[in-house]
This record gives C-alpha cells, sequence and structure tokens, in this order.
C-alpha cells in the first residue's frame, strides 16, 4: 500500500508539471495511471483492514465468515461475489479455520492478481468428504510453473492443504480464470 501511496504522488506530480507545459495529452495518461494505482491501492487496503478485525470464525462458523468476507472485501471491491453452500455445515474447529485459511488465500489471489470480475465460493459435504471451491474469471497463469515463479499465496494454499491432509487440483489458464479445488475427509 505503501508503494501505491508513493506512486499516487509521483504521477499527481508529472501531470502536474506536464500541464504546466500543455502537455494535455500526456496529463490524460498520467491521471489514468493515477485512478488504476488509487484502487489498487484501496482493494490492498480494505483486505487488510479486514485481515486486521478478529477471527469470527469461532463465533459464527465456517459458512457465515465466509459470507462475510465475501461482503467485506470482495464486493466492496467491485467483484460479484457468490458462496454456494449445499446445506448447513458445521466442521472441527481445526478443518474450519484450514479451509477459511485456503479460502481466503485464493480471494487474496484472485482480488490482487487475476483481475477478476466474479469469484465464486462452493462448500459442499458427500458423506464424510467436504469439497471447497474457489473460481474466479480472471486472468489465469500458465499451470505448472516452477514454485519459485508463483506466488506465495499458493505456497501458502498448498502448506494448508498438506496441514489438512487434504486434496488440491488447481486448474487454470491464462485467459480462463482459476478454480482451487480442495477435498478432505472429515475424520470420524
Amino acid at each position: 500500500v505503501t508503494q501505491s501511496i508513493y506512486s499516487l504522488t509521483l504521477f499527481a506530480e508529472a501531470g502536474r508539471r506536464l500541464a504546466a507545459v500543455g502537455q494535455l495529452d500526456r496529463v490524460q495518461e498520467y491521471l489514468t495511471l493515477l485512478g488504476d494505482t488509487a484502487q489498487q491501492a484501496m482493494k490492498q487496503m480494505r483486505l487488510m483492514l479486514y485481515e486486521l478485525r478478529p477471527a469470527v470464525l469461532e463465533q459464527v462458523g465456517l459458512v457465515q465468515a465466509l459470507q462475510q468476507r465475501l461482503e467485506a472485501v470482495e464486493r466492496r471491491a467491485g467483484i460479484d461475489a457468490y458462496l454456494e453452500v449445499s446445506e448447513p455445515l458445521r466442521l472441527s474447529p481445526a478443518i474450519e479455520e484450514g479451509l477459511y485459511r485456503i479460502c481466503q488465500e485464493a480471494l487474496n489471489n484472485a482480488l490482487k492478481h487475476a483481475s477478476a470480475h466474479t469469484v465464486t465460493v462452493r462448500l459442499r459435504r458427500f458423506d464424510n468428504e467436504v469439497l471447497l471451491e474457489v473460481s474466479d474469471d480472471g486472468i489465469g497463469f500458465v499451470p505448472h510453473q516452477k514454485p519459485e515463479s508463483v506466488g506465495l499465496g499458493l505456497s501458502h494454499i498448498r502448506e494448508r492443504v498438506a496441514w489438512l491432509n487434504a486434496g488440491l487440483q488447481i486448474e487454470t489458464a491464462p485467459d480462463k480464470g482459476t478454480t482451487v479445488r480442495v477435498s478432505l475427509l472429515e475424520p470420524e
């Protein structure tokens, strides 16, 4: 966020200088950069503020916590956000936290990197199998990149999935969006 705000001051200064010498077409370019950077900074700030709030997971459960996240962050950022739940479900606190953190990382990636217009979170249970799916219509990425070229968000997702002893499937392609799918068996 600090870098974005610093960029805003640089774009404003450059625009002011260009306006002073009458280069209004170039001023327009800087105003566009100024607006885009301000929007990105606002998204990042909302995300940081949401993450600073005390976790509501223990109080309201996974489904309501996901709903609150989508309303507080994605919808306020102008993204169409949907939550689909097959049935009311309550899981163990450790599983709920793990799934919530995985979902949070996938949503953060969609918000920060994917330029997504729509995200959908699906949560389903089939017998003792729980499925979490986070899909976006963003720009996607090249699958099977080297680990160092993939962001920390995906690394955190993989760590959480391993900790839950769950399965992970990531479907993506450039300009095709991304779907993160996690499946786990609930312990008896």
